[in-house]
């Protein structure tokens, strides 16, 4: 319990950001609390480096990639291979963030932001005392290695501020989708005028 006024970061009625919704496709917009200068080197190494055969297309798809080998390493040397157990909704450890620090919110699976973080609940420990130092650690580990592979070890130039990148796969899966929520309302029709 926490000794002063401030609420317990890790009770769920705490959170007073509104939850995400999923959508569809089951993807919804995630955000972390990190420095701003951890961001924006990520995100300019995604942008240097996008249209390489290894690039991600957009920077959310860098960030999925990065998480899922991540949470897959913990899983196969901390819990057989399988996914942890989900962590508490409102868990978010206890760190707090310092100048220069902000939300920012990335388009990723819902279930792959709840295994990564079930896989920080379970293995939690002084040194990643908050899912966001995860996120913070993660992401300065890629900005090096694509940094060195890339840029002679250099950081790259700063992105666009409106960079988003296209992601043909993420572009699919809202067709494909779609296609089968209208056969299906079709479907429901046509059913409607048979009777």
């Amino acid at each position: 319990m926490p000794d002063s006024d401030e609420p317990d970061v890790n009770d769920a009625s705490a959170d007073e950001r509104t939850p995400a919704r999923t959508t569809a496709t089951g993807y919804r917009s995630v955000s972390y609390f990190l420095p701003a200068a951890v961001h924006t080197r990520l995100k300019a190494a995604w942008w240097g480096t996008r249209e390489m055969p290894d690039g991600a297309p957009t920077l959310s798809a860098l960030v999925e990639r990065i998480f899922l080998t991540h949470v897959i390493a913990l899983e196969l040397e901390h819990n057989a291979g399988a996914p942890f157990p989900s962590a508490p909704r409102g868990a978010q450890g206890s760190g707090r963030g310092g100048d220069g620090y902000r939300y920012v919110a990335y388009y990723l699976p819902a279930d792959l932001h709840a295994r990564i973080k079930g896989a920080w609940w379970a293995l939690r420990s002084p040194a990643t005392p908050t899912l966001s130092s995860v996120v913070e650690a993660l992401f300065t580990a890629e900005a090096d290695r694509l940094e060195l592979e890339h840029n002679a070890g250099a950081a790259f130039p700063a992105a666009p501020e409106s960079a988003r990148g296209v992601n043909s796969a993420a572009a699919r899966r809202q067709g494909e989708w779609m296609r089968r929520e209208w056969e299906t309302r079709r479907a429901a029709a046509a059913a409607d005028d048979d009777e």
